[in-house]
């Protein structure tokens, strides 16, 4: 049997439909042989490496180098050629599945990659991705030659990532088969961000202090239940119709796409109405949505405007996580909470408004202003207010 005769070839270049089949074609009908390949696109970015054994061929590094001149002419990419020598790895190679998750901020990737050096701890694998201020990375790390042992790493690691805010969640076997985890976008305020809200006052001619005097100074429960009281009559297809017009911003999309590409599940659970909430989760695709339960008369088809503490209570994480380990048949650990707690906006959640939509209703006097404080508490605790 033939030696192997192993080859690289990589590339980057503008992303376009059949770009890998046009690399590999001319491979395969010279009869080499594609034994390891990876490929991605980033923001229209496509990159590619793959390793190519050539040993049923009478090819060389030249004619490789030159079939990958012509592919690179013929699409528009950068290509190269170039001999490969396998290591062959260790028998007791130990690996680490790291992963962090926090508000996005300049440095993280460089301050992880400088812990795990320091302790020779080998980044084999990362795959991160930030949008709409939340950030996620994973890293599958060779831990066979590091310093200290496993515990004391991963004790290093939480107190450094602790100082940039971010989460970590470790996997110390079987780590090239990620535990099935679970993502919930917790929001706790509305997903308004106060600069909207204010272009609403100053359209609609409503005092900020209206909203002040609304939803300030009460408890959750209680701003809710004013915010519902305002909406006690109005009419159900109106709230939906508006409720259709709020779609996630093309980041949210991307971010949600790619962490259920990633293998989590997402869920969201607010303090918003479950017209809002349902709506997302269609939109999004997210596996489980949590919202506060607006009750609608059968026969009107209005508003009750009625909220009890159990429809509050089955909007919050404590209530939510429980259910969601079983029916996702995880540990509540496994489940990881990204709050907007500490944040303007909702992170990785955000979005777009159809302003010109509720200001026309508002103008039509659909919608008067003790109904319209109602339906921006419906999106959440308005923020700005104390």
């Amino acid at each position: 049997m033939a030696q192997p005769r192993l080859y690289i070839v990589h590339g980057i270049g503008n992303d376009a439909v059949g770009l890998v089949g046009r690399i590999t074609a001319p491979i395969g009908q010279a009869g080499g042989n594609v034994v390891d390949l990876r490929q991605d696109v980033l923001h229209g970015l496509f990159t590619i490496h793959m390793i190519v054994d050539l040993s049923a061929t009478r090819l060389r590094l030249d004619d490789l180098m030159a079939m990958a001149k012509d592919v690179g002419e013929d699409t528009g990419l950068t290509l190269f050629a170039e001999k490969f020598l396998p290591a062959s790895p260790p028998p007791d190679k130990k690996h680490l599945l790291l992963i962090l998750l926090g508000s996005d901020r300049p440095g993280v990737i460089a301050s992880i990659a400088e812990t795990l050096g320091n302790y020779c701890a080998n980044i084999e694998l990362a795959q991160a991705i930030a949008r709409e201020d939340l950030f996620l990375l994973e890293l599958v790390t060779d831990v066979s030659h590091c310093r200290i042992p496993l515990p004391n790493l991963m004790s290093s690691i939480e107190r450094s990532m602790s100082e940039l805010k971010m989460k970590t969640i470790f996997q110390t076997e079987d780590v090239f088969n990620k535990k099935k985890r679970v993502i919930l976008f917790d929001v706790g305020s509305s997903f308004i961000d106060p600069a909207l809200s204010a272009e609403i006052l100053r359209q609609t001619g409503l005092d900020a202090a209206a909203l002040e005097k609304a939803y300030g100074h009460a408890s959750p429960l209680e701003r809710l239940r004013h915010a519902l009281a305002r909406l006690d009559g109005f009419p159900a297809d109106v709230m939906a119709t508006l409720m259709e017009g709020v779609n996630p911003s093309s980041g949210t999309m991307e971010l949600i796409r790619t962490l259920k590409t990633m293998g989590y599940r997402v869920a969201l659970v607010s303090r918003a109405l479950t017209l809002l909430t349902d709506h997302l989760q269609s939109r999004l695709g997210l596996d489980h949505s949590f919202g506060v339960t607006a009750r609608i008369d059968g026969d009107s088809r209005c508003l009750t405007g009625e909220l009890c503490e159990e429809d509050f209570a089955a909007a919050l994480a404590e209530s939510v996580i429980p259910r969601m380990a079983a029916a996702e048949h995880v540990d509540p650990s496994d489940i990881t909470i990204v709050s907007d707690a500490e944040s303007a906006s909702p992170p990785g959640i955000r979005l777009e408004f159809h302003l010109g939509q509720l200001l026309h209703l508002y103008n039509q006097r659909v919608i008067n202003s003790d109904r319209l404080i109602g339906i921006l508490g419906g999106f959440g605790v308005p923020r700005g207010v104390s």
